[in-house]
């Protein structure tokens, strides 16, 4: 019975060193960069179900989505130039080639 504790004791521990060598917390950064990213998100969302309503959703919900996904765009450029971690910045870049393309298609300036 103690050799099974024992070697039960060993896994949990060799699992915890496994878990803290391959987890990393985001950062700072990268949680900034995912807050505008659930921002479009949801901007995008919006704009799909008021484009998808019709008339009956009517024109003020579709203005108010190209104003969040236009505000979006202008906080993630005003994010992009402070960020200086590698994968903040890359996840960004990412972000970015979404919206634009996302404008794009919907032809939103």
């Amino acid at each position: 019975m103690g050799k099974v504790v024992l070697v039960i004791l060993l896994i949990a521990a060799a699992a915890f060193f496994i878990y803290r060598q391959t987890h990393h917390p985001a950062s700072d950064e990268e949680l900034a960069v995912q807050a505008v990213e659930e921002r479009f998100h949801y901007a995008q969302a919006k704009f799909i179900g008021a484009a998808g309503g019709g008339l009956s959703v009517g024109l003020d919900a579709a203005e108010e989505a190209v104003r969040d996904v236009q505000k979006v765009r202008t906080d993630l450029a005003r994010l992009q130039k402070s960020l200086t971690e590698e994968k903040a910045v890359a996840r960004a870049d990412e972000l970015a080639a979404k919206v634009d393309e996302f404008c794009r298609k919907n032809d939103i300036k």
